[in-house]
Parts: structure tokens; C-alpha cells; sequence
């Protein structure tokens, strides 16, 4: 996907839309053109997420209600996120899919910038994941709510025992409730209640291990989960690289896919995903063979560079 930065570099956004062989690739420039200015324009558009959330990843897709997820990512780092019941004894399952994740972005990178356990919500965070490109339909408010009830009634516990020491903690994400209105009306305006807290031991965690992530980017990939995984990976592990460093497909399967049952399927699928990151991490450096992944050495997201001379935004 270089190449097609290099492009709306070099020729300018109007004479490569001119070039363009199809919509798609339109499109494509289209993006790549917007991620470069913002580059420029808003090199502070910067967001955090706690760095284990960078490597081990929600489910793509609801899963059993009453069921823990539990993931590790082979360097030594375990996630698991456990449903807890409500006062009648209901479960919610635990947040998934890409209005989960863009959610808890949002509790985690406003607790950071704020260096405050409390985080604001009300206007702010549906204005937040309308920019973001939550749907703004009965169905989009009917999605938020649902991944915040799921991330209300949930236990994160998080382990890492390797060449950095050990650590380990267990608490819910949240403290207390979101106290929706499930029978709220969106055309009432505040979807969520003015103030949420997040627990003090993933604050903690957080304020330790931050990674950080350009909103740019996030904006582009909101409703493709798989993509928003794969940047955030590149996004916290490229740039601290100091050698090129092979990823096998069996690796990033067993990391990425536990959707996929058939290794072709996946394959086909994380690719897209990768095109799409890398149209929004220019300086994201991948290749890819019959092996897996190479990764090399990169810049991380959203460095300060010239883009004078794209045109035609």
C-alpha cells in the first residue's frame, strides 16, 4: 500500500484520481491522501490503549453468553475477560466486534489524556463514535448499548510473565454502571450517563503500558474489526523493532483468526485486513511470502512530514 502513498505524493490526489483503474482504487487513494494530511494537520490526533490489548484481541463476533475469553499471545502475556451476572442473574457475554473495540479506546485513551480514572461520557462519546462512523441509526444506538452492558458486566484479567518481570491483576473494567436507559430514545440526544469511572487497577495498568495509535487511522478502519486489529498490532510493534522479524501464518492465525476454522480462509481474510492497515500506516514497513509475515523496523504512526504538494483534497 506504499505505493500508493508514493503516488498521491508524487503526482498529487487529482492526477492519481485520474489514473485510477477502478473505484476501489479511488477510494483507496482517496484514504491514503486524507492520512497524509492529517499527518500534517493533526500530528496530535493521538490516542492510548493498554499495550496487552495491542497483542491479544477481542472476538470479532458474539460469543457464548456466560463463556470467559481467554487468549495469550505466545510472548508470555494472557488476557481474559469473564462475563459476570446481573442482579437477575443474566449474563451479557463479554464486548466484541468493532463498536466494542472503538468503545474501550475511548474509555482508555480519555482516562490517559485527562490522567484521570474518571472518564466523560454523555455527548462527548456519542459524538466520539459518530466521528469514528458508529452508525447513527436505532440500530448503531442499539450496538453501543449493548457493548457497554457487556463492559459493565465484565472481570479483566491480565498476566505477563517474561523478560520484562511479572505482573498480574484482576479487576472489572468499569467501576460501577454506564446506568442506561434501555428504553432510551436516540433521538434524545445523550445515549450514555455523563461520568463512568474505570477500575483503578486497569487504569494503573494502563498509565504503565500505553500504546499509542493515530485517530486518523482508527477513523478509517472503525467498522472493519480484523483491519483494526492488524493496525494496532503493526502500530505498537514496528517501531520498536531493531531487526526484520518473521511472523509465521501459523502465528498469526492462532493470534488473529480464531473465526476462521480453514488456514485459506484466514489467509484470504488477513490479507485484506493487512492492505487496509497499511493504507493507513504509511510508514508501516511488511512484506509477505508463503511463510507469513516479514516485519521490519518502521517509524511509528503519524510522524510530522511535508505533504505540500498533495492536491485536490
Amino acid at each position: 500500500m506504499a505505493e500508493l502513498h508514493q503516488r498521491v505524493m508524487s503526482l498529487g490526489l487529482d492526477q492519481a484520481l485520474q489514473e485510477a483503474q477502478d473505484a476501489q482504487e479511488r477510494a483507496d487513494l482517496k484514504t491514503a491522501a486524507d492520512i497524509l494530511v492529517q499527518e500534517v494537520e493533526n500530528p496530535g490526533a493521538l490516542v492510548r490503549l493498554h499495550s496487552v490489548m495491542c497483542t491479544i484481541y477481542l472476538p470479532h463476533k458474539a460469543t457464548v453468553a456466560d463463556q470467559p475469553w481467554v487468549r495469550s499471545n505466545g510472548d508470555g502475556a494472557t488476557l481474559m475477560i469473564q462475563p459476570t451476572r446481573d442482579e437477575t442473574g443474566r449474563y451479557f457475554g463479554v464486548p466484541y466486534g468493532s463498536t466494542g473495540r472503538l468503545m474501550l479506546i475511548y474509555l482508555q485513551s480519555e482516562a490517559y489524556r485527562n490522567r484521570s480514572r474518571q472518564v466523560e461520557l454523555g455527548r462527548s462519546m456519542h459524538a466520539w463514535l459518530r466521528a469514528m462512523g458508529l452508525d447513527n441509526s436505532g440500530k448503531g444506538y442499539r450496538a453501543a448499548r449493548e457493548q457497554a452492558l457487556r463492559i459493565e458486566r465484565s472481570l479483566m484479567t491480565v498476566a505477563y510473565q517474561g523478560e520484562r518481570g511479572t505482573e498480574r491483576w484482576q479487576d472489572t473494567i468499569i467501576r460501577g454502571s454506564f446506568n442506561l436507559n434501555i428504553e432510551h430514545d436516540e433521538r434524545q440526544g445523550d445515549m450514555f450517563p455523563q461520568a463512568v469511572e474505570l477500575s483503578e487497577s486497569f487504569y494503573q495498568a494502563l498509565l504503565r503500558h500505553p500504546a499509542v495509535l493515530f485517530e486518523p487511522a482508527i477513523r478509517h478502519l472503525a467498522g472493519k474489526s480484523l483491519a483494526l486489529d492488524v493496525y494496532i498490532w503493526l502500530a505498537y510493534r514496528l517501531h520498536a523493532l531493531v531487526k526484520a522479524r518473521p511472523v509465521s501464518w501459523n502465528a498469526l492465525h492462532q493470534a488473529f483468526g480464531p473465526n476462521y476454522g480453514r488456514a485459506r480462509d484466514f489467509r484470504a481474510k488477513f490479507k485484506e485486513a493487512l492492505d487496509d492497515a497499511m493504507l493507513v500506516y504509511p510508514q508501516a514497513q511488511v512484506g509477505a511470502d508463503e511463510n507469513g509475515l516479514i516485519l521490519m523496523p518502521s517509524a511509528p504512526p503519524a510522524p510530522a512530514r511535508g505533504v505540500s504538494y498533495i492536491k485536490g483534497r
